[in-house]
């Protein structure tokens, strides 16, 4: 197992909210639905794994679809807390830059249900009832966890994934938390964000935030925009799809790194893997 940056592991002390599980060769969590929660937010949000106050992190709150059924049934709850804990350790602590950073992310999960299901008619996005989450009001992301296989999307906070869609779910959540674009083509959710994508290819070589590693390149959306990529077709967690939960490209981290840093009190690490190199936690 790597070591984790010093500024972390004193985070790594505080945990008393489930059981954590490391090996030489895993590392796996485990939470309980008869364990109490080691801290709650309101009365329907409960700690999976909380290092930081709520200020201080990226706060992701995992929200149940109504396919898991009577959650005040244990069996029930246990089917999705045991989801909760596959999305982090196999989802988001398979991405380097979360992963040497990981006091500066806290996950949370309520019982408060909502649904997803198939999308209107001539849409991509799955209709979605969220429900009312006020406990949650402070998370930059909520992700609602649904059994039926459907595309999924996010829209501002709020994101959509499959309990085993790993790479999906880091995806859908760098929007909500950091503001990244989507850097496929061709139906995608696309602004100009420097230094990721660009509007123009003389925006794109100008920018001296990108010298380090420029090779811009467009692509054209569905609306006909012709957007520019300053990473060229580089394979990462905002462009690639697929199951393989991929790394931050350099554009990419520089906007979350402007993120992370603007919270009190951080201190962060820089990814020791870039795209399209891969990092597994071992």
């Amino acid at each position: 197992m790597k070591l984790l940056p010093s500024s972390i592991r004193s985070a790594v002390r505080l945990v008393a909210v489930m059981v954590l599980f490391v090996s030489a060769t895993a590392c796996e969590v485990t939470l309980s639905a008869t364990g109490p929660p080691g801290a709650t937010r309101g009365t329907t949000v409960f700690a999976a794994m909380r290092w930081s106050n709520p200020d201080r992190a990226i706060d992701v709150v995992f929200v149940p679809d109504d396919d898991y059924g009577d959650l005040s049934v244990v069996a029930n709850r246990q089917v999705f807390l045991n989801d909760v804990a596959n999305m982090i350790d196999t989802g988001f602590w398979q991405n380097n830059g979360i992963v040497n950073n990981l006091g500066l992310f806290n996950f949370w999960y309520t019982t408060v249900t909502g649904n997803v299901g198939p999308p209107a008619a001539g849409r991509t996005c799955p209709t979605v009832t969220w429900p009312a989450l006020p406990d949650a009001a402070f998370a930059e992301v909520k992700v609602l966890l649904h059994t039926n296989v459907l595309r999924d999307c996010a829209g501002g906070s709020f994101v959509t994934s499959e309990p085993t869609s790993y790479r999906t779910v880091v995806h859908e959540a760098n929007h909500g938390a950091f503001g990244l674009p989507d850097e496929y083509c061709c139906d995608g959710g696309y602004w100009n964000i420097p230094p990721i994508l660009y509007n123009s290819l003389a925006a794109c070589n100008a920018d001296p935030a990108n010298a380090g590693w420029r090779n811009c390149q467009s692509f054209t959306a569905l609306s006909g925009t012709v957007w520019w990529r300053s990473e060229d077709a580089t394979v990462d967690i905002m462009s690639s799809g697929g199951g393989t939960v991929w790394e931050y490209g350099r554009a990419d981290w520089v906007i979350a790194r402007n993120v992370l840093t603007g919270m009190p009190h951080a201190i962060v690490n820089d990814p020791s893997v870039y795209a399209p190199d891969l990092w597994d936690w071992p």
